[in-house]
This record gives structure tokens, C-alpha cells and sequence, in this order.
């Protein structure tokens, strides 16, 4: 008897694969802009974060140099979890191109992948200057390790600007007929 019910559940399973694997194509686009936005966003983030980094430089008063610091590493902070949130983005979007077959779109995702983690690594590491930077009991400790922070951001910045047109890359290879070619589209 529940061989009977197996049966047509087993069918209606293998009737809708090609539904869901064209859902997971379609949904490829938008993990890809999702990466772009979360690369654009540590750019921006960087750009805020250099202006505090900045004022620290400038100022003579501990007490200001100390508060400035800690909305520096506020930001270093919110750029670590953009970061994360690209990495894992991009592993779904490769994971979908894999599923989809698009073959070029997955080789432009790759490098995003591979730029997105090197983001992650930096911004871990200025993260960490930061936290060094907020713990030290002087205005030159806060100073060097700031500047140690904003240099190693910058390096995100050129990962996430690789990041950024790599998923730009991979959403042109998006088209319709890509998706249709892999045999996976509408």
C-alpha cells in the first residue's frame, strides 16, 4: 500500500526538478547583486572609517582621540560582518551556478569568491588593529595601530573593488540565453 503512495510523490518530484532548478537560476541574479551591494557597502564603510581614523591623527586630547577610535572600530566591526556576509553570499551563488551549469558564470564567481575572502582576512586583521588601537592607554598607541587599521582597509578596499566587478562580470553572464544554453532556464 505505501509503495502506491511513494510512487506518485516520485513522479511529481522528477516532474518539478526542472521547475526548482530554473527557480535556483533565476535566484543566481540576485545573489550576485547581493554580492556586488555587500562589496560596494565595504567601500563605503572604509570611506567612514578613514574619517575617523583620520580625526584620531589630528587631535592632541586623549579623550577625544578615544572616542573617535571606538566609532572606528565600530566600523572596522560592521566591515568584518559585510565581508562575512560576502562570503557567504558568493558561496550560494556558486553552489546555484553549479546547479544551473553556467560554467562562465561560476568561473566570474570564483574570483568574487576568492577577492571576498581576501576582504574577510583583511578586515579581520584591521578589526584587530582596531581593538589594539581602543585598548591602548595612549594617544600614540591608538595613533600607530589606527594607521596599521586604515592601511590594511585599504588593501580591502582593492580585494573589494575586485570583488565588486567580478559579480558584475557574473551577472552579465546572467543572460537568458547563458541560462538557456546550460539548459536550465525559462
Amino acid at each position: 500500500m505505501k509503495l502506491l503512495q511513494v510512487g506518485p510523490c516520485l513522479i511529481c518530484l522528477i516532474l518539478l526538478s526542472p521547475l526548482v532548478s530554473s527557480g535556483q537560476c533565476e535566484l543566481i541574479k540576485r545573489d550576485i547583486e547581493n554580492v556586488r551591494s555587500t562589496a560596494v557597502e565595504v567601500l563605503q564603510l572604509s570611506d567612514t572609517l578613514e574619517v575617523f581614523v583620520s580625526a584620531v591623527g589630528r587631535t592632541k586630547q586623549y579623550r577625544t582621540a578615544r572616542s573617535n577610535t571606538r566609532k572606528a572600530q565600530i566600523y572596522s566591526g560592521e566591515i568584518l560582518a559585510a565581508a562575512y556576509r560576502a562570503v557567504a553570499t558568493v558561496a550560494e551563488a556558486r553552489q546555484r551556478a553549479e546547479t544551473c551549469g553556467a560554467a562562465d558564470v561560476e568561473r566570474h564567481l570564483s574570483h568574487a569568491a576568492g577577492s571576498a575572502e581576501k576582504v574577510r582576512d583583511l578586515a579581520d586583521q584591521a578589526f584587530g588593529y582596531a581593538k589594539r588601537a581602543y585598548a591602548s592607554r595612549s594617544l600614540a598607541g591608538m595613533q600607530t595601530y589606527l594607521k596599521k587599521a586604515l592601511t590594511t582597509i585599504r588593501e580591502a578596499e582593492v580585494a573589494a573593488s575586485a570583488a565588486a566587478f567580478a559579480a558584475s562580470e557574473a551577472h552579465f553572464s546572467t543572460s537568458p540565453e547563458v541560462l538557456v544554453a546550460a539548459g536550465k532556464g525559462p
